[in-house]
């Protein structure tokens, strides 16, 4: 006698979905050496999905503007689907396209969540037509992605669409030997060009004002943690880990390999030769070789346009964690060559080849979860490369307070000779790069500020275990209108209020924003959970251009405040003063300096600080498709 099925409805869902795809891009598939590692199996967390695909996060919308087609949606949750782990690896399939940008961008989200402890949410939709441009109440559900939507060597993501657009273009005639010349290359089937968009729309979501460029780090910022986004999940793939290991004799620092490159196939195909940005080395036109990257530190103050001055970020953050994989394996080459710690030539045994490829996968976790965490400790506007230092510095301490593997002096050297330093600060050690405590503030908070932490400290839970991220969102939107409702009252207090304003970088008595409020729960390595709340507070002021006409400047500043909710007590108030002289002069410098550079003010206008007019006006004038025009501009 059989025993009883049990009913459909009492199975447990799958813990993960597997689906496979190309591991980088196909060009791996057409060279003998790359060819066994060409297809990956991405393991993404499981969602019921409907055609397209079409789950909780994103939705593919096939359609083909230039070809004037629309293409079948794939159903991933077919049986036949199921069973196999996808459709197979194909140029020619567009239903294979699909799923391909739907499992590296659910990877990509998957990472980035884990790294910040919370769910992840997309910015808010624009406002309709003659509302006020700061209706933010318009929550965006799914992020479309369009793998088809260009014929152009470009992909994107688009704000103000709220999507991903993938171009495919036919290759160029050099290097005949890497690709068919004229033939079809298509964005949508790179892995690393897909990572980087999801992580532009992802940063975006918990960062708006990190778009508007007030200075010449501002854009390089996005390209940089977008690429670095991109580079370290090629680390969460252990074949090509420990091929490349294996190929280079776990030396990936001065020999080329694909973990430092990105995006290949585009690179080559649009006749650029190489990656199209390369973290440790470049190819050389004139040798006709791979070269490491020398360390410059004035290249920073040399470079201006957004993705160069990105990839000098990139390439430090790759030597911090090159000096944190050579330290977690010395031990182990130690022990493999009898202490010498020099490998002979030859093939490296594959025990030690694994080992290896543990450690700098473990080693690559770490990195990008601090990459991704100091976001959190990032000021609310106006960014530098140096404050995103001393931002990855606090959030670890923070965590992580005893740094054994000494992670954080890594970042420190690896960006000091880099140029990529606060240039207010006398030294860099850790201690000084850290955030101030309000304790060794100039500034101090008053009680009633932090008793305003006590009320917000109740209504944590809601936000915390709402269960969607619909919730999560209306949560947020209602926290940050309680927070600004009873920070108004106690600014218009008195001059405690008026003083607790200035300490928090803003005007007294003037209209100021709570832009973003979030709570997080962490656990620190002994266990101890950490209960957090992060808001972020700006205002921003119409002041003389400067220029000698009649334009005016949009200038904005604020704080990003850390607080413990367990005390509850401010921790941190990251400030960037809107009454800062000295940001103003800088900003004047640098819109000038956009205004004299190209025809872009000639064709467009000067740029979206610069506009005369209210606030309708601005937004008006604002550019809807920055990154296509960035993107664009390097392709």
């Amino acid at each position: 006698m059989s025993s009883p099925q049990p009913a459909r409805d009492t199975i447990s869902p799958p813990v993960y979905r597997y689906l496979r795809g190309y591991a980088l891009d196909p060009s791996m598939a057409q060279r003998l050496d790359t060819a066994p590692i060409s297809e990956v199996v991405f393991k993404i967390p499981w969602e019921p999905l409907l055609p397209g695909p079409r789950g909780k996060y994103l939705e593919v919308v096939d359609i083909d503007p230039a070809g004037r087609c629309f293409y079948e949606p794939v159903d991933l949750d077919h049986p036949h689907l199921l069973a196999q782990d996808g459709l197979p690896p194909s140029e020619g399939t567009p239903q294979f396209h699909q799923q391909m940008v739907y499992a590296v961008a659910q990877l990509t989200i998957h990472n980035f969540e884990r790294a910040l402890g919370r769910k992840a949410l997309w910015s808010p939709g624009p406002p309709g037509r003659g509302k006020n441009p700061r209706d933010d109440s318009h929550y965006v559900g799914r992020l479309r992605v369009y793998p088809h939507a260009l014929r152009e060597a470009n992909a994107y993501y688009s704000p103000a669409k709220k999507a991903l657009l993938f171009g495919y273009f036919p290759a160029s005639a050099d290097e005949p030997g890497e690709h068919v010349p004229g033939g079809m290359v298509f964005t949508a089937l790179s892995h690393d060009v897909i990572a980087h968009e999801t992580a532009h729309a992802l940063l975006d979501g918990l960062h708006r004002r990190l778009g508007q460029a007030t200075n010449p780090d501002m854009l390089a910022f996005h390209e940089a943690f977008a690429d670095i986004v991109a580079m370290f999940q090629h680390f969460t793939f252990p074949e090509i880990l420990r091929h490349q290991i294996a190929a280079t004799q776990g030396d990936i620092h001065s020999q080329e390999n694909l973990l430092g490159q990105l995006a290949s196939q585009f690179g080559r195909t649009t006749g650029q030769r190489g990656a199209l940005r390369d973290a440790i080395g470049r190819f050389d036109p004139q040798s006709g070789q791979w070269q490491p990257h020398p360390v410059d530190p004035t290249e920073y103050d040399r470079t201006v346009e957004p993705h160069a001055r990105g990839a000098i970020l990139v390439a430090a953050v790759f030597s911090a964690f090159l000096s944190i994989y050579k330290s977690r394996t010395s031990d182990l080459l130690r022990l493999y060559t009898g202490g010498s710690g020099i490998l002979q030539p030859g093939a490296v045994h594959p025990d030690l080849v694994n080992r290896l490829a543990d450690e700098a996968g473990k080693a690559a976790a770490h990195v990008l979860t601090m990459c991704v965490r100091a976001l959190d400790y990032c000021p609310p506007v106006d960014l530098t490369f140096g404050e995103y230092l001393r931002a990855l510095i606090t959030a670890d301490v923070d965590l992580v307070p005893e740094d054994g593997r000494e992670y954080r002096v890594a970042f420190v050297e690896a960006f000091r000779r880099r140029g990529l330093y606060p240039r207010d600060l006398r030294t860099l050690s850790v201690e000084n790069l850290r955030w101030r405590v309000p304790e060794e503030d100039d500034r101090q908070p008053s009680p009633a500020l932090n008793e305003i932490l006590k009320v917000m400290r109740k209504g944590a839970q809601k936000q915390l275990y709402a269960a969607t991220r619909r919730e999560i969102f209306d949560e947020e939107r209602r926290t940050r209108f309680f927070l600004h409702e009873m920070l108004e009252k106690h600014f218009a207090s008195g001059d405690e209020g008026a003083r607790d304003a200035e300490f928090l970088g803003l005007l007294p008595g003037e209209k100021f924003e709570v832009h973003s409020t979030h709570f997080a729960t962490r656990l620190r390595p002994d266990g101890t959970p950490y209960l957090q709340m992060f808001f972020q507070l700006t205002q921003e002021v119409v002041v003389p251009a400067g220029d000698g006409s009649d334009r005016r400047m949009v200038f904005q500043g604020g704080s990003t405040v850390v607080a413990d909710l367990k005390v509850p007590r401010i921790t941190y108030c990251i400030r960037k003063p809107v009454s800062s002289a000295t940001r103003q002069a800088r900003q004047r410098a640098h819109l000038a300096e956009q205004v004299q550079r190209g025809l872009r003010a000639t064709y467009f206008g000067p740029p979206e600080a610069l506009i005369t007019g209210d606030e309708e006006d601005r937004s008006r004038h604002a550019p809807r498709e920055p990154f296509a025009l960035l993107h664009r501009a390097n392709g």
